[in-house]
């Protein structure tokens, strides 16, 4: 439960981790000082110079972090973008070296990717001289889990408010696009506001859901449903809020929740019938595990079906997971142990991605080696991908019961 409650942001979450740190400070002063009585106090004073030390480093890297983050307010130059980008991921994958935190990486990469999003939609607009509406800029994805990389692709839907020339808006998707290729950003290209499935005024948007909860396209309800993992990148004049109600209305029927939970439980949770892993038998990858199509893919669909059942309109894995326990959609067991899984396969990502060549597509990344791993890092995976299967056989009677 205590890393539930780490995670957390309200004042109960963080009041219980207080009183857990102070338990366990207490314990370790006790031992202390029953096994080295007289130098108790150098011990504390050598713990405070430690942690000092640690939180200098901490800040030192978040400081510089943030200065990469800052300059993009005001950067036009192509060179210049792209090497902030490469400044920013080079720099944060020594943080993530240094301190292991998937959290705090991912929280950087949002941080960018939001600024780097108001950067390029500042310079697409530089370059179209006739007025544009009021704009949402939506990332789905990996992204829209607040889950972000270097090597995620990423997936983008354009959404405004009123009427205008069609020609106008494919211009600035156009636009947007082609300054975010120069800042070197890794774009799934089919998922663009250059495809006009993806972009559209709100009541364009509106025609779509409701022309693929009546025609029952399986098709066009996998695409749709890319929305249900979103976060809003750049936000004017309350299109995101009136867009994000619109995707709580349809992606929330039954119609979308079984097209979701149907592919959910094809998905594999990589564990064989005689408790093995799933390794690949050919090609480049041979004898690797994969954490794409066995770990991240069906855990966020797991995920992202039950949230979408019990009206839990909420961004990020850690987030959803404590919304669900809030409203007893979900036992505080399997949150525990399916955020354990969620660190476990981000912690793997992240070691895989800090090798990679900078260009080189995600889904050739994430191949896990099981001979590499030591005997309680195998362990640790295993459990981990027990925990997805629970989730999916949860997902399965919850929808059971859905109406």
């Amino acid at each position: 439960m205590a890393l539930l409650l780490a995670k957390g942001e309200d004042f109960a979450s963080w009041r219980g981790v207080e009183e857990f740190a102070v338990a366990y400070r207490d314990a370790a002063v006790r031992l202390a000082t029953r096994k080295h009585p007289e130098g108790i106090a150098h011990l504390l004073e050598l713990m405070e110079d430690l942690i000092a030390a640690v939180d200098q480093e901490n800040s030192a890297m978040g400081n510089e972090l943030g200065r990469l983050v800052d300059e993009l307010a005001h950067a036009s130059e192509q060179g210049q973008l792209r090497s902030l980008l490469t400044g920013f991921y080079d720099r944060a994958y020594q943080h993530f070296a240094r301190f292991g935190s998937p959290v705090a990486l991912f929280r950087m990469s949002e941080t960018f990717l939001h600024a780097l999003a108001d950067c390029c939609l500042r310079l697409a607009r530089n370059q179209i001289e006739d007025p544009l509406p009021p704009v949402a800029l939506v990332v789905m994805g990996p992204a829209g889990r607040r889950e972000a990389t270097r090597f995620c692709r990423v997936q983008l839907a354009l959404v405004w408010d009123g009427e205008v020339p069609e020609a106008l808006m494919l211009q600035l998707g156009e636009e947007l696009v082609a300054w975010l290729r120069v800042c070197g950003v890794s774009l799934e290209e089919t998922i663009t506001p250059q495809n006009p499935d993806w972009r559209g005024s709100l009541e364009q948007w509106q025609d779509r859901f409701e022309s693929a909860a009546d025609k029952q396209d399986q098709r066009v309800l996998i695409e749709l449903l890319r929305l249900a993992d979103r976060t809003v990148l750049v936000g004017e004049n309350g299109v995101a809020d009136r867009f994000g109600v619109l995707c709580q209305q349809y992606l929330s029927q039954r119609s979308f929740v079984g097209n979701l939970v149907d592919r959910c439980l094809t998905l594999s949770n990589g564990i064989g019938m005689m408790g093995s892993l799933k390794l690949a038998k050919s090609g480049p990858h041979r004898g690797g595990f994969s954490l794409l199509d066995h770990a991240f893919l069906p855990l966020a669909a797991a995920i992202g079906g039950l949230c979408l059942m019990h009206g839990v309109d909420l961004v990020g894995t850690p987030e959803r997971l404590r919304g669900l326990v809030r409203i007893s959609k979900l036992d505080v067991d399997l949150a525990e142990r399916t955020l354990h899984a969620w660190h476990c396969f981000s912690e793997h990502r992240l070691v895989l991605e800090q090798t990679a060549i900078p260009g080189q597509d995600c889904r050739d990344i994430l191949h896990l080696m099981p001979s590499t791993l030591k005997s309680a890092e195998a362990e640790r995976l295993k459990l981990s991908l027990e925990t997805v299967a629970d989730l999916q056989r949860y997902l399965q009677v919850s929808f059971g019961a859905y109406t």
